[in-house]
């Protein structure tokens, strides 16, 4: 026979309803009344059924998280910050790797459709057409973090990752560099386009034409930073400095230009971007944009929280946290 709620409560002299409290947290019970309950669930081996709670709280305590991959740090340094801040809040997270797959979004956007899940953090790409539809049906609480929704259909955490990129680019042609490389990531990315369009606004802004050979899409990670190095560095006409898309790709760079035989900065200088925990211990330690990660987490845990709470009087916001630069010794001055 299975075991259900009413007999939790008989076996612990409560009501119901106290059991259900103790179970779901929503509210406070004397620390005497949770141990008798959770020592009557424990003896009865209670295992209440999920979705059928969900239902009738109308919540899950669930919240769906989308990356588009594992092995970037941003992406770890995020989430290890999100979950952090639902738990506090009493929710789990569910991570799903999309693996920049849309069909693979897609049947995790309707898995956690079925897990009834609170609301849903979405780090896999500014809002796209399937996404918007989904939403639009699902009525489920949204927000993206590192992009932004230039529509204003979703909320929305982020850096100007335009002005980020100029500043990038700014800081080296301040200091006397006029070839300047840029390691982009996948060209599909919005944010790869503004930081893109930051380095050669930057370019034009100081009387640089842009060379278009100089740009290499490929990836945010380490294996892409090298493969881009030892491409670019064996040119003869190389240039003296290169702007990277992470610090990630910057790790790659400085490695590809060791295996060349060059010193970084003396012989080229590289700029790494986002600022992670590596990059100030790195050799030589990256001179970088910090984005700040840990804020971003946060606010977007809590434009969340908000939404799920306020439902149809919540008022969506796209939020843009500032960014700097992080001046450390992969970067020098040249001249001439």
């Amino acid at each position: 026979m299975d075991i259900t709620i009413y007999d939790v409560a008989v076996k612990a002299n409560v009501s119901a309803a106290t059991v259900s409290r103790v179970l779901n947290r929503s509210k406070p019970v004397s620390k005497a009344v949770r141990e008798r309950v959770m020592k009557a669930v424990e003896e009865l081996n209670f295992k209440p059924n999920s979705v059928a709670r969900s239902l009738i709280m109308k919540e899950s305590r669930l919240i769906g998280v989308l990356i588009p991959g594992i092995a970037n740090v941003f992406i770890s340094s995020f989430i290890d910050t999100l979950e952090e801040e639902f738990f506090k809040y009493n929710y789990t997270t569910l991570l799903c790797n999309t693996r920049r797959d849309d069909d693979i979004e897609m049947d995790y956007l309707r898995l956690l459709k079925d897990k009834y899940v609170d609301g849903v953090v979405l780090m896999t790409s500014n809002p796209k057409p399937h996404q918007i539809g989904f939403f639009e049906k699902v009525e489920i609480p949204a927000v993206f973090a590192g992009h932004t929704d230039s529509t204003k259909q979703f909320s929305s955490v982020n850096i100007d990752n335009y002005q980020a990129m100029y500043d990038a680019t700014r800081y080296l042609l301040q200091n006397g560099h006029r070839k300047i490389a840029f390691f982009g990531g996948p060209a599909n990315y919005l944010q790869i386009m503004e930081r893109l369009s930051g380095y050669k606004q930057a370019l034009a802004d100081y009387g640089v034409e842009y060379d278009e050979s100089l740009f290499y899409a490929h990836d945010y990670d380490i294996e892409h930073g090298y493969e881009c190095g030892m491409k670019l560095f064996l040119r003869k006409d190389r240039p003296t400095a290169v702007c990277c898309v992470s610090d990630m790709v910057a790790i790659g760079a400085i490695r590809a230009a060791k295996d060349n035989g060059l010193r970084v900065p003396e012989d080229i200088s590289i700029m790494g971007f986002d600022d992670i925990s590596i990059a100030k211990t790195y050799s030589p330690e990256i001179t970088t944009i910090r984005q700040p990660i840990r804020e971003m987490s946060v606010q977007a845990a809590h434009m969340l929280l908000s939404q799920i709470q306020q439902k149809e009087n919540y008022m969506r916001e796209t939020r843009i946290l500032p960014h700097e630069i992080i001046v450390r010794k992969s970067c020098m001055t040249v001249s001439g």
